[in-house]
């Protein structure tokens, strides 16, 4: 069986799973983005074409390169739509990747009404706790937005899990950098979903579960994120000095652009 799967980062991480749990399996990888990592349209469509099994996050904007429809369109093999995790909110300062661009989330909450006012006051307030975050009204967005996604167009979910654990254990390095634990949790359901006897004890191996690690996001989750959110764990050691960093660039972001 010749395996294609096409996406960012997480969908790295399955081809990861797959070659470690099914060493015989043909698993092939390429970004779906220009933006992220190896991305060859051409090498993409050969592959596409060939496959057995297209394992592939959905992207459903109609101009894009890739969309559900396109691959569709480009292969006779079986598709797995595999959603993609995007859950802003539970840091509520970060930095993110955007189409190559750089944006700060949480930015307009943290600048809200604050024109003219020193950006030592902001940062006090936010340290503080003083400013509303917002943050788990753009937590339940995001749940909303990719539910949505995966009942119009993916072939497994995965906002259910999200949604009964992202107050109980660590569930994000970043955005859309989910832990170890929604990667396994991906991976078994893809398993479920095409007949793969899952291993649910490969993920014990300590070696096993650091190799999935994603990057840390540069990101502030605060002791008062923690609190107001009902976290069962804490904030992000190094919250206070990447606050500093991100309140001082949403500040010089909007200078600029009321410049």
């Amino acid at each position: 069986m010749k395996v294609f799967i096409l996406g960012n980062c997480q969908a790295n991480a399955m081809r990861g799973l797959c070659r470690e749990m099914f060493p015989n399996v043909d698993v092939s990888f390429l970004s779906i983005t220009p933006f992220w990592g190896a991305f060859d349209e051409e090498k993409a469509r050969d592959l596409l074409a060939g496959a057995d099994l297209i394992i592939c996050q959905a992207i459903t904007n109609p101009d894009a390169t890739f969309n559900v429809d396109d691959i569709r369109r480009s292969t006779h093999g079986e598709i797995v739509f595999i959603p993609y995790v995007y859950l802003d909110g539970i840091a509520s300062l970060e930095i993110v990747a955007s189409k190559g661009k750089s944006v700060i989330r949480g930015m307009q909450e943290l600048m809200h009404d604050q024109e003219a006012r020193k950006p030592i006051r902001i940062f006090e307030d936010y340290c503080s706790g003083r400013i509303d975050m917002k943050s788990e009204q753009r937590i339940f967005s995001s749940l909303e937005k990719m539910a949505a996604k995966e009942s119009a167009h993916c072939s497994i979910v995965i906002s259910d899990y999200l949604a009964e654990t992202w107050r109980k254990q660590p569930t994000l390095y970043g955005i859309n950098h989910p832990t170890q634990h929604v990667i396994f949790e991906m991976f078994r359901r893809i398993c479920e979903r095409v007949g793969w006897k899952y291993d649910p004890n490969h993920k014990n191996d300590p070696i096993v579960w650091g190799r999935r690690a994603l990057p840390s996001g540069t990101r502030s989750l605060t002791p008062f994120d923690a609190k107001r959110l009902r976290l069962g764990y804490q904030a992000d050691p190094h919250w206070y000095g990447q606050a500093y960093k991100l309140v001082n660039l949403a500040v010089k972001a909007c200078d600029t652009g009321r410049a």
